[in-house]
């Protein structure tokens, strides 16, 4: 699905000399692409992400079964909003055949290995330097607002996207996550402890609580699942 002719004409060439792939049908907008799905079921949806009508990612998150999805498109801004859908991969043009098999191996692994697939393991991703860095959700810790820079934590690993902590919070729009500081954002199930100024994480870290926090990080993690002595 693109309404570039001919973006969708190189995408149509390099589907049908894969061989694992078969060509189902062809579409320059996300009205003709639900058309042609109602009719037909399909394992792989290839889409751009600005569309006229309604955007790729906009169609995906709005149909009820979506199958696999790989983004393919020339704005790069859009990958962290991705996520959200779970997409095989999230490929910027001019289409690169290494990077398109790669993707379809993906693929493949997914429809044989069903029980892997990753809709409950959320992930996004980031650019650093010339590259897109995948982050599973559930790997975060915390992610740190230092100074210019953003620092996304986790056990083995800390990331520095240029991003700001108020734009990665944004886009995320995640359950999975609570801010807890002007500074801080932490994963939910990471958190072991919480006293009245920082919260102990099950690695240790301690992370401070802003004022202006408490309230919500009561409201949104322990409020409801406080157990609590009987009068």
């Amino acid at each position: 699905m693109d309404d570039d002719p001919h973006a969708r004409s190189i995408a149509s060439r390099v589907v049908q000399l894969n061989p694992l792939l078969s060509l189902v049908g062809v579409s320059a907008s996300a009205l003709e692409a639900y058309a042609l799905l109602t009719k037909t079921e399909v394992d792989l949806l290839i889409c751009d992400i600005e569309m006229p009508e309604m955007t790729g990612l906009e169609f995906v998150q709005n149909m009820k079964h979506p199958p696999f999805v790989i983004f393919l498109t020339s704005h790069r801004d859009y990958a962290l909003a991705c996520y959200e859908v779970s997409p095989i991969d999230f490929l910027v043009k001019p289409l690169d055949p290494v990077r398109f098999f790669a993707a379809i191996e993906k693929v493949r692994q997914r429809l044989s290995n069903p029980s892997e697939t990753t809709l409950d393991d959320p992930y996004f991703f980031v650019r650093e330097g010339q590259q897109y860095v995948q982050i599973r959700c559930n790997d975060i810790l915390y992610m740190k607002a230092d100074a210019s820079l953003l620092q996304i934590v986790t056990p083995t690993q800390t990331y520095q996207p240029i991003l700001s902590i108020a734009k990665l919070e944004e886009q995320l729009k995640s359950e999975l996550f609570v801010r807890v500081h002007r500074s801080y954002v932490v994963l939910r199930s990471a958190i072991s402890r919480i006293g009245k100024q920082e919260l102990v994480l099950v690695s240790g870290h301690a992370i401070p609580i802003g004022d202006q926090y408490q309230a919500q990080l009561h409201r949104k993690h322990v409020e409801g699942r406080l157990i609590q002595r009987s009068a």
